[in-house]
């Protein structure tokens, strides 16, 4: 959807709002009963349901009491604007009626969309129930919604007719009359076969009825019943047709065209699983199953054992859901494509993989490279393999957590995994964590990565430093001392003021100190001393008033604090800003 913004305020002395919007502009005139008229600068592009949003901003009329009209069309929501010049047969724009619905009936459309079963009718009065355009929503939403219907909607022929032509459920909802009547239920089945489901067992069973349902949708034929039924599920060209809409229509076939190649092959290209109900013979056919499993993974389920070592058939299967690789033989798992094409879609596919790929250099590092935690089922040996390791952090970094203790404290591997992935320092060896030149690499890429830093390292100035300057929340990892370190303090709230809530309390008691804050920070003031925000809030109004740029206003409360406990400061930046 789009949003459209920018609308500019109603012209002064004049009978024609206009509204104003970006973009290449397709002027719409939109009118009222009474001739007032908005203009809007839409795009060809928008839709009707755009054009309500913003006429809804233009007039301040809410989008679901608005009915456009163009001519004698009545506008839909998915209309596109551009698509109406020609109906509107005016040059360079559109000139539309809107018509308001009753509140009562916009209200009843908005609870009907947001409904979530068919029986939000079932609670509305009478008039609604009876109103064509709540019912119609109703039953796009949920088609069993039709049952709330008034009734002289469902004795309706045509507005029945409609909502079978959507909805083939609605026809079990119609009243009775129409449904005994034979002509009524030959005009259903031409607008939907799939309403051949909900007409009576007797005409279920009527030849014309059966073949006018066929007519409009072929794969109506598993709602045939009796002798006709028996007869045209023996039918070549009508099961052809049958499952080429609807694959599972195979099952109700004769056994004969079960063994069709063409039958089967069309059922399988519509839905993959319907291979469970073709026979034997063709459940091993390669070119069958392959079609099958294309379509559905799923549908290896139902193959010939033998072609659980077919490359291409699993393949096919796992390129789609890597489970499929749970049916595949024990050869085909050591397939590095068939495995690594399972990877890629489910990491945890590797746990099929043989064992000989798991200790294959190139498989591994080509797996770890996709996804870091594959790398949690490769052979011990790899895992503690120094130059192996190596290549695989240079490739994901995430990978160091599954290392050995060897790769874990050695010094080469971990600098090349945190200076791709400063957290990776959490990883490390003990040793590692304590180690200034690593450490300092880790936080320049991830401030936050100090957090497994050791102790003493929380307490070094430059590696604080340098984590703050990459993400100010860092500095809550910081040693008390430092806490108090004014320099550095405005050093973390510079590149995120929230850094102040770990701050020594008595730096936030300081008004210079915090007006160096706010100073940087507008937002700095809330991480004040209560005392001194109530101060704050206190004298805001006249530093406010009396302060004629944020750094005048700073020099300003300086000097005024000598006087004043030094709160004028703050105050006066905090407001200004």
């Amino acid at each position: 959807r789009n949003t459209h913004t920018d609308i500019a305020a109603a012209s002064r002395g004049s009978t024609c709002a206009h509204a104003s919007l970006s973009g290449m502009a397709l002027p719409v005139k939109v009118f009222t009963l009474a001739g007032n008229c908005t203009e809007i600068d839409a795009e060809r592009s928008w839709t009707v349901r755009a054009l309500k949003s913003a006429f809804e901003q233009a007039s301040g009329t809410p989008r679901r009491e608005q009915r456009f009209v163009l001519g004698m069309k009545e506008l839909v929501d998915g209309d596109i604007l551009g698509g109406l010049e020609e109906i509107g047969q005016a040059k360079g724009g559109l000139d539309l009626q809107i018509v308001r619905r009753p509140v009562d009936q916009a209200r009843w459309l908005e609870c009907v969309e947001a409904a979530n079963s068919a029986d939000a009718l079932a609670g509305a009065p009478e008039h609604i129930r009876a109103d064509r355009e709540v019912v119609l929503l109703a039953i796009r939403r949920h088609g069993d919604a039709f049952q709330h219907a008034a009734q002289e909607l469902r004795a309706e022929r045509s507005f029945v007719l409609d909502v079978v032509r959507e909805q083939a459920s609605c026809f079990q909802h119609a009243v009775q009359e129409l449904q005994v009547d034979r002509q009524f239920v030959l005009t259903a089945l031409r607008l939907n076969g799939l309403a051949l489901q909900f007409v009576s067992l007797e005409q279920r069973a009527d030849r014309e009825v059966i073949c006018t349902a066929l007519g409009q949708d072929g794969s109506a034929l598993k709602y045939a019943l009796g002798a006709v039924a028996t007869e045209l599920w023996s039918d070549r060209d009508r099961v052809l047709a049958a499952v080429q809409q609807d694959g599972y229509a195979l099952w109700y076939a004769a056994e004969e065209l079960r063994s069709d190649p063409k039958v089967v092959l069309a059922a399988v290209k519509q839905h993959g699983c319907a291979l469970r109900h073709a026979s034997p013979e063709l459940q091993a056919d390669p070119q069958i199953v392959l079609m099958a499993v294309q379509q559905d993974s799923d549908a290896l389920s139902f193959a010939d054992d033998r072609l659980r070592s077919n490359r291409d058939i699993i393949l096919a299967a796992v390129r789609q859901d890597s489970d499929a690789l749970q049916g595949a033989s024990e050869e085909l798992l050591e397939d590095r494509e068939l495995i690594l094409a399972a990877v890629k879609q489910d990491n945890h596919a590797i746990r099929c993989a043989a064992d000989s790929l798991l200790m294959d250099r190139g498989f591994m590092l080509a797996a770890v490279e996709h996804d870091g935690d594959t790398l949690e089922h490769a052979a011990a040996e790899l895992r503690s393999d120094e130059a192996f390791m190596l290549e695989a952090v240079q490739r994901n970094s995430s990978v160091l957590k599954h290392a050995g203790s060897g790769p874990r404290s050695s010094r080469r591997v971990v600098l090349a995994a945190v200076v791709r992935n400063g957290c990776a320092l959490r990883f490390a060896g003990k040793d590692l964590r304590g180690d200034r030149e690593v450490v300092l690499a880790a936080v320049r890429q991830d401030g936050n990565a100090i957090a497994h830093a050791s102790a003493e390292l929380l307490a070094d100035r430059e590696i604080v430093r340098a984590a703050v300057c990459q993400d100010g929340e860092a500095f809550r990892h910081a040693s008390q001392a430092l806490r108090a370190d004014r320099e550095l303090v405005l050093a973390a709230a510079e590149h995120d003021c929230a850094a102040l809530q770990y701050a020594d309390p008595q730096l936030l008691e300081d008004p210079d100190f915090m007006a160096e804050a706010v100073r940087r920070d507008r937002h700095a003031w809330r991480f004040a001393h209560a005392a001194l925000r109530k101060e704050m809030a206190a004298h805001g109004a006249s530093a406010a008033g009396a302060a004629p740029a944020a750094g005048g206003a700073a020099d300003a409360g300086c000097a005024a604090a000598k006087k004043r406990r030094r709160v004028i400061p703050v105050a006066s930046v905090a407001v200004n800003g």
